[in-house]
C-alpha cells in the first residue's frame, strides 16, 4: 500500500514541533492520532525520540517507514515481552485502514488486541458515548444502559425485535429483562448517534489531567486530544489547513460543534476563511473568538484585549440563537434516524446470518437425501438376506440405527 503522509511545523505555546498530517483527504485514523500524541507529548519525547527525528527530517513520511519506526518503539516497552516486532508490523497499518474498537456506555472499552496497542505506546485512548450518570440523571436509565458496549447494544435491540408480539409472561428472565433494556438503549442511542454526549463532554474535561495528551474515539474517527485551561483541544491535523501555520487546534466546547473554533497553537481563535471549512463554522469562530477560551492567567495577561471582537448586535445575535435552536432540532431529528438505522442494519446482519445458515442446512439436507436413497437402494439388496429393513436409510447395512445431527447457529 503505497501511501505516505505530510509534515507540518507548528508552535504550541511557542515551542516549535513537528506533526503528521492525514493522508489525502482519508477521514481522522488511529494511526495519525497515535503518532501525533507522541510527537507532542513532553512526557514521550525520550521513548518517541527516533519518531520525532524521522517527522523532523521530512516533508513527507510513508507509511512503510512510519510503522516500523513505531514497532521499534513499541518493542522498547517492558510490558511487550510477549509482543515481538512482526506481529507489530501486522497490525499497525490496521490503525490507518481501520481500527475497529468496542465503546461501552460507561466511559471504557471492551479489551482487545486493538485497545492494548495503545497501552504498549502509553498512550490513553478515550471517548466520550456515555450515559449519563451524574446525581441529577435518571438511575434506572442509567442502570439498563451503562453494562452495554456498542456491539453488545446492537445484539440486545436484534434479540428484542425477535421478541416483538411474543407474550412477556412466556419470555424467560433473561428475555424480559433484554426487552426491557431496549427500551432504554434505543432512547439513548437516538439521542446519541453522533457518538457523544454532555455528560461524556463533562466527564472527559475531569479525567484529562492539565496539559495531556489522549486519542479520542468518535464515530469511527481517532483524534488526538489535548487539554489546556481546562478546556479540550483536538488538534487540526486534516490537508486542507496544511499551508496554514495559524490553525493548530480545534475547540472541543460541545456535541453538535455549534460552540467549537480553530485555534493557534497558543490556543487563540482564529477565523478561517469559507473555502477551507464547512459555512457554519466561520460563524461559530468568529462567536467564540469574543471571550479568551483559556483559564491561565498569564495568556489573559499576554493577549488582553488583542482578539477581542466586537460585541454582536441585538438582531445579529437573535439570528445566531435561531440558528443554533435549528441546528440543534436538525441534530436531533437526525439522531432519531441514525438510532432507526442502526437497529436496521444490525437487524440485516443477524437476518442475513441466520438466511446464510439456513441455505447450508438446506444443502446439507439434499446431500444427505442423496446419501439416503443410495443407501436405501443398497440396504434393499442385502435386506432379504439380513431381514433388515432399510426403508428412508434410517437403518444402515449394519444393523445400527443412524443418529440425526442437530444443526446449532451461535449469535
Amino acid at each position: 500500500m503505497n501511501v505516505s503522509f505530510e509534515t507540518k511545523e507548528v508552535r504550541i505555546n511557542g515551542n516549535v514541533a513537528h506533526i503528521l498530517l492525514q493522508a489525502d483527504d482519508k477521514e481522522p485514523s488511529a494511526l495519525i492520532a497515535l503518532a501525533n500524541v507522541l510527537l507532542l507529548s513532553p512526557g514521550l519525547a525520550m521513548f518517541a525520540r527516533n519518531l520525532i527525528a524521522l517527522v523532523q527530517s521530512r516533508r513527507t513520511v510513508a507509511m512503510s517507514e512510519l510503522v516500523e519506526t513505531l514497532a521499534n518503539i513499541g518493542i522498547q516497552n517492558p510490558s511487550s515481552v510477549n509482543t515481538n516486532i512482526n506481529q507489530l508490523l501486522q497490525i499497525l497499518p490496521q490503525l490507518q485502514s481501520g481500527l475497529m474498537v468496542n465503546p461501552e456506555f460507561n466511559g471504557s472499552f471492551e479489551d482487545s488486541v486493538e485497545i492494548s496497542i495503545f497501552r504498549l505506546f502509553n498512550v490513553g485512548i478515550v471517548h466520550g458515548w456515555m450515559v449519563d450518570g451524574s446525581s441529577g440523571a435518571d438511575p434506572v436509565a442509567y442502570d439498563h444502559v451503562s453494562k452495554y458496549s456498542y456491539q453488545e447494544a446492537q445484539r440486545a435491540l436484534v434479540q428484542s425485535y425477535d421478541l416483538q408480539g411474543v407474550d412477556p409472561q412466556t419470555m424467560a428472565p433473561q428475555e424480559r429483562a433484554i426487552c426491557d433494556d431496549a427500551v432504554y438503549l434505543k432512547s439513548f442511542l437516538a439521542r446519541s448517534a453522533s457518538q457523544f454526549t454532555e455528560y461524556g463532554l463533562t466527564h472527559l474535561r475531569e479525567i484529562l489531567v492539565e496539559r495531556s495528551f489522549a486519542v479520542l474515539y468518535r464515530n469511527e474517527h481517532f483524534y488526538t486530544l489535548y487539554k489546556n485551561g481546562g478546556e479540550l483541544y483536538t488538534l487540526v491535523s486534516d490537508r486542507a489547513h496544511s499551508y496554514n501555520s495559524e490553525v493548530v487546534w480545534k475547540s472541543l466546547k460541545s456535541v453538535n460543534g455549534s460552540q467549537d473554533a480553530y485555534n493557534t497553537g497558543s490556543f487563540i481563535p482564529v477565523t478561517v476563511s469559507a473555502n477551507a471549512q464547512p459555512a457554519s463554522n466561520g460563524r461559530d469562530a468568529q462567536r467564540q473568538s469574543v471571550s479568551n477560551p483559556f483559564g491561565d492567567q498569564a495568556h489573559d495577561d499576554s493577549y488582553n484585549g488583542n482578539n477581542i471582537a466586537p460585541q454582536q448586535s441585538a438582531p445579529e445575535q437573535q439570528q445566531m440563537d435561531d440558528d443554533e435552536e435549528l441546528a440543534r432540532a436538525l441534530q436531533e431529528e437526525e439522531d432519531r434516524a441514525a438510532a432507526d438505522r442502526l437497529q436496521g442494519i444490525a437487524l440485516m446482519q443477524q437476518q442475513g446470518q441466520a438466511a446464510a445458515a439456513q441455505k447450508k442446512e438446506k444443502r446439507k439436507s439434499k446431500r444427505m437425501s442423496i446419501f439416503h436413497k443410495n443407501k436405501s437402494n443398497d440396504d434393499s439388496v442385502h435386506g432379504a438376506a439380513n431381514g433388515v429393513a432399510a426403508e428412508n436409510g434410517q437403518v444402515g447395512p449394519n444393523g445400527k440405527q443412524k443418529k440425526r445431527k442437530k444443526s446449532c447457529i451461535i449469535m
